[in-house]
């Protein structure tokens, strides 16, 4: 099929410490080893993430490595990222043809194999402390700081001793950090590394006179697989201790304290041989890099010895990034939420009234994730970094046809831009190699490109069914992201360097091949073929350009004249909807009640603005009302393909960029409601298992939505407006932003009232030509 909303991407890639609330989740009892993801809290460092869980006197913390994966060329000595082995773009001209002609077709030519080495993202190991003669305790209680991203848990054991353990994931020191403290003489501790899902002859357990390390491989071969590296080490702590390993399978350090010994560090540190470098054809996208043990031994002993020094590193480093941006809405200022177990208040949360509490901590938690897990190594996947078996749900990889773009929809306008680097990396690394052959195999094209689902290996190739694999729009869909974080950062160096090479790649991949509409045969350039839900390239090109100091007049030149001829993507239907495809609705695709998960056709209104901005959607009654009435049929995020967060909290964001302040409400709402475990974990189905970070991270985009509409000012030079506040419900009864980034490079703080109405505005950071307007058009300030 050929599909419009491509053209939203294409339009718009042409025209273009202050104080942290003091927030914690909190339970009386400890996190179920065999709920570890509805129950535990999350922390990391972006490389390294733990939960915390199990029973008092035998905690264990779940350990995964960013980059542990089984399958690709660990896995498959021929691996391919996807890719054919011969070129196939001999078979577009007669798949166009027949789609032209008839309205659909298939690109069955195109797919590759159901197995082709595309592998999971897998867990590390439990770190395990045991507590000798501690079975049961009272007086228990466990938290995670969202200001300092620490978790303590105390309890009072059946020895009659009072434990307290801190854990915390050190970014400046690459390690986890275990300490355990007793009111009285320590007793013996067991300190083990176990994974139960691996055998021995793949995995080797050992103990040396202060450490436990784990070795191991994810197949032996051939090819060898990945190997990786675990270490648990014990931080003297100045009194006498006596130390023994226990050696075999289950090795295990036991370690016996002096009589003054009240406090007991563990540092640990993992890694793998895993190269991102080295995933081109230079290093023949092997992604094999050094041995990790050096490394794993290197960041232990790096460390020092001196606990309270890395803890202060660590909390400095994590607070700065948390205390950029505050939401804080009055009618979470209630004592009594903060004396209320947190599983308590979300599997609480009413739906009809909501809980202004429960939406500013889901809030901050979703920042506190993202801090934890894009840092410097991969982005952050599917679930984060906190898996638990050895095969994720959907590999726990990147879908790029919602699922990565609204992992990073809290980044820019947070304060958290930074973050975004590992994303930058991860595409030009992983992508951009391997989709350049995918561009040439598949397409005969120049550039680069990539489809819906995507490994760490550099799988760009399109996958097994159409239905959803048939989708080279993804990259064209990120490119938006890039733009976006230079019109919230205005950082010329890096879209020099980074961010304009990545948009010129995909826009020079398009101008390749967009077609001219054989089947209305109107003069516009169209995308064919193509699968939704998903999408298309050009915008930020000739807004960029100067910018990135490109001369290539050729290239630009042909962008320009492109333009014009785009295919806008905006059709209205026959029952007054946003069209989905470019077909007539007689063909039946586009229909009323269509509860689908995707919005895909509405990406021109939210996330991108090709419909909101650069068609003046947003002042646009007939475009409005198209994108309501779509809205309205596409339901309200439960249909029979799926129940998951991310769906509503889209939805909730496209309800407020219409300033229809009680459906975005209602989606919110709907969402916690429905989606969100006792641990503020978003799940995919209702409460139930599998875990999908999304929504976590998208429904901070939702609520930036109710905040601030922020739209793009592409070939303007007037002054631009942002509307504070199109959708704070009354429910909120007023409160207060600070910190929040807009584009142009400064940021806003601002307050509401009982109502929901902006009252007072300030911008900082010297942007220019920038007004301030409340819902109603008011103005507040301008700069």
């Amino acid at each position: 099929m050929f599909c419009p909303k491509v053209m939203y991407l294409f339009v718009f890639l042409v025209h273009y410490l202050a104080s942290v609330t003091a927030f914690e989740l909190w339970s009386s009892n400890p996190a179920d080893s065999f709920l570890v993801l509805q129950q535990g809290y999350p922390l990391g460092n972006g490389k390294l993430g733990v939960i915390p869980h199990g029973p008092p006197g035998n905690e264990k913390l779940n350990f995964n490595v960013d980059s542990l994966w089984s399958g690709g060329p660990f896995l498959w000595s021929n691996y391919t990222g996807g890719n054919p082995t011969h070129p196939k773009d001999q078979y577009l001209p007669s798949i166009r043809e027949w789609i032209f002609q008839n309205g659909t077709g298939n690109v069955t030519q195109l797919l590759s194999t159901p197995y082709d080495g595309y592998g999971s993202y897998r867990v590390l190991a439990n770190m395990t402390v045991a507590i000798e003669g501690v079975s049961s305790a009272t007086s228990y209680r466990r938290s995670i700081d969202l200001g300092t991203g620490v978790h303590t848990t105390k309890f009072t054991g059946n020895d009659k001793k009072t434990y307290t353990s801190t854990v915390y994931c050190s970014h400046p020191a690459q390690v986890c950090v275990y300490v355990l403290e007793s009111d009285q003489s320590m007793s013996e501790i067991t300190l083990g590394l176990e994974n139960t899902f691996v055998g021995s002859d793949l995995q080797t357990i050992s103990c040396g006179s202060d450490y436990v390390r784990m070795q191991g491989v994810t197949q032996k071969g051939p090819p060898l697989g990945m190997n990786y590296e675990a270490i648990a080490s014990v931080m003297s702590s100045g009194s006498y201790m006596s130390m023994s390993c226990t050696k075999g399978a289950n090795a295990t350090l036991k370690i016996k304290p002096g009589a003054s010994t009240r406090s007991l560090t563990f540092l640990l540190a993992g890694g793998t041989d895993y190269d991102q470098k080295h995933g081109n054809a230079r290093y023949n996208y092997s992604f094999r890099g050094a041995e990790p043990g050096p490394a794993v031994q290197k960041a232990i002993q790096s460390a020092g010895k001196d606990e309270s020094a890395i803890r202060k590193a660590a909390i400095t480093d994590y607070s700065e990034l948390a205390s950029q941006f505050s939401f804080m809405p009055n009618a979470a200022n209630d004592a009594s939420y903060t004396q209320t177990e947190t599983a308590d208040l979300i599997l609480g949360y009413p739906l009809d009234t909501g809980n202004a509490y429960v939406d500013a901590l889901l809030f901050e938690y979703g920042r506190h994730m993202l801090i934890s897990s894009s840092r410097d190594g991969l982005p952050t996947n599917l679930l984060g970094m906190w898996e638990e078996t050895l095969s994720a749900p959907w590999s726990a990889d990147y879908h790029a046809d919602i699922n990565i773009q609204m992992n990073y929809w809290p980044a820019d306008q947070t304060g958290l831009g930074g973050l975004n680097q590992p994303l930058w990396d991860y595409i030009q690394d992983t992508w951009v190699p391997r989709g350049t052959e995918t561009a040439q195999l598949l397409y005969g094209a120049p550039g680069w490109v990539v489809h819906d689902e995507v490994n760490i290996f550099g799988h760009t190739g399109m996958k097994y069914d159409a239905t959803w694999a048939d989708y080279p729009a993804a990259a064209a869909w990120l490119m938006q992201h890039v733009f976006d974080h230079y019109d919230f950062s205005r950082d010329s160096a890096w879209l020099q360097r980074q961010g304009y090479p990545l948009l010129k790649g995909i826009a020079q991949f398009w101008l390749s091949q967009l077609q001219e509409d054989g089947y209305f045969k109107d003069g516009t350039l169209v995308v064919n073929p193509c699968n939704s839900p998903e999408h298309g390239v050009f915008t930020s090109i000739l807004q960029t350009a100067p910018v990135a100091n490109d001369h290539d007049e050729a290239f630009l030149s042909n962008v320009s004249k492109t333009l014009p001829r785009l295919d806008k993507g905006l059709h209205i239907g026959t029952w007054g909807e946003i069209k989905e495809w470019k077909l007539p609705d007689s063909f039946g695709y586009d229909f009323e009640n269509d509860t689908h998960r995707h919005l895909s056709h509405l990406i021109g209104w939210h996330p991108g603005f090709a419909i909101s901005a650069l068609e003046d959607g947003y002042t646009n009654a007939t475009i409005q009302s198209a994108v309501a009435t779509s809205l309205y049929s596409r339901g309200n995020g439960t249909g029979p393909d799926a129940d998951a967060g991310w769906e509503k909290v889209w939805r909730a964001a496209c309800w407020a960029r219409l300033n229809n302040t009680d459906m975005a409400d209602f989606e919110l709402r709907y969402a916690i409601y429905e989606n969100y475990a006792g641990n503020g974990f978003s799940m995919y189905t209702a409460h139930d298992l599998p875990f999908q970070i999304d929504a976590n991270y998208g429904i901070i985009g939702a609520m930036l939505n109710m905040l601030v509409i922020d739209l793009p000012a592409i070939g303007s030079s007037a002054s631009k407006k942002v509307v504070l506040g199109p959708a704070i419900p009354a429910r909120w009864k007023g409160g207060k932003v600070t910190g929040l980034r807009i584009r142009g490079g400064g940021s806003v703080d601002f307050e509401w009232n009982d109502s929901g109405l902006v009252t007072s505005a300030s911008v900082k950071g010297g942007v220019k030509g920038i007004e301030l307007v409340d819902r109603d058009g008011k103005l507040l300030a301008r700069s």
